[in-house]
């Protein structure tokens, strides 16, 4: 018989089991010493140093390949020069060659690059006589100034430092200046100008210098004999200004002492009638006449020595 006995399953062992029974029991917590976290820190700074220093390098090969596809080579930009050794000088009036000397000084030595050509310039233009001029380079020792005179209209006599009377050349567009060069033939085309004044006295600036120089062109083309005869143009009634109503042009010749040109009527039309009046005149056996008046707008009168005044 079989007695009781203990439970089945049951073992010999004692007491609950579990999983850290299992596993050995409880694992003990790791703990680092200083000296540990110090080896470890600089690990990391060893690392991070070592990734810094590889941008470094890499970003310095970078700019480097750039900066060589990018490089400016130097370029020469001014072309050796040697001493002003010529002076080229062309004008298309009658300035001498020796005028430039006393216009234009240039100290031995001096190279090429070293002129200052916009000083030069300026200078040559300051001279009435110049109306433009230009200066340039000619490598390796030369420079080139060409000049554009001023046309010369009228002459005037002008009182001189010493109380002397001087000679002045009235230009086209009423510039005074002192003319140089000029042949004594081309002087004497040219006739006096009595200026205007202006209410202040000056007879500067001189406007509308460039109506009497129409006047005279078709003067000498048209009637060249008669031309010649004319000696003073008189600018007393005549400012310049071309709003100004009643302005004239007074001319004196060798033959009639005074005929008066309009700005109302074409200088043409005006000098035909002068030719017209000539003609009778002659016809007539020449008879003195005092004076012509062109301006009016139908006709003009003339005035004769012994009084008579006759319209045409």
């Amino acid at each position: 018989m079989l007695g009781r006995g203990q439970h089945k399953g049951s073992t010999s062992a004692q007491g609950e089991q579990s999983w850290r029974s299992l596993s050995g029991g409880s694992q003990k917590k790791r703990v680092q010493s200083p000296q540990a976290r110090k080896r470890k820190q600089i690990r990391w700074f060893k690392i991070v140093g070592a990734l810094l220093l590889s941008c470094l390098i890499f970003g310095g090969v970078v700019w480097a390949v750039i900066a060589l596809k990018n490089r400016e080579v130097p370029i020469q930009v001014t072309t050796p020069s040697k001493p002003v050794e010529r002076l080229i000088f062309d004008t298309d009036g009658v300035l001498p060659d020796e005028w430039l000397g006393t216009v234009i000084e240039l100290r031995r030595g001096l190279t090429l690059m070293e002129v200052d050509i916009h000083d030069m310039k300026q200078r040559l233009e300051a001279h009435g006589q110049v109306r433009s001029a230009s200066v340039e380079r000619v490598f390796p020792d030369a420079l080139r100034i060409r000049v554009r005179e001023s046309e010369p209209v009228l002459r005037m006599r002008v009182a001189g430092p010493g109380g002397q009377s001087e000679l002045r050349i009235v230009a086209r567009d009423g510039t005074i200046y002192t003319g140089v060069g000029y042949p004594q033939a081309t002087l004497r085309r040219m006739p006096f100008v009595v200026p205007h004044v202006h209410p202040d006295g000056k007879i500067r600036p001189m406007r509308g210098i460039d109506r009497v120089a129409e006047l005279l062109e078709d003067a000498r083309r048209t009637q060249p004999n008669f031309y010649r005869t004319w000696q003073i143009v008189s600018l007393k009634h005549y400012t310049g200004d071309p709003d100004l109503p009643g302005q004239v042009i007074e001319v004196q010749s060798s033959i009639v002492p005074r005929i008066i040109f309009g700005l109302s009527t074409d200088f043409a039309q005006q000098l035909d009638r002068l030719s017209v009046i000539l003609n009778y005149v002659q016809s007539r056996g020449n008879p003195a006449i005092k004076r012509i008046d062109l301006s009016l707008r139908e006709s003009a009168a003339v005035q004769f020595e012994s009084g008579r005044i006759s319209t045409f």
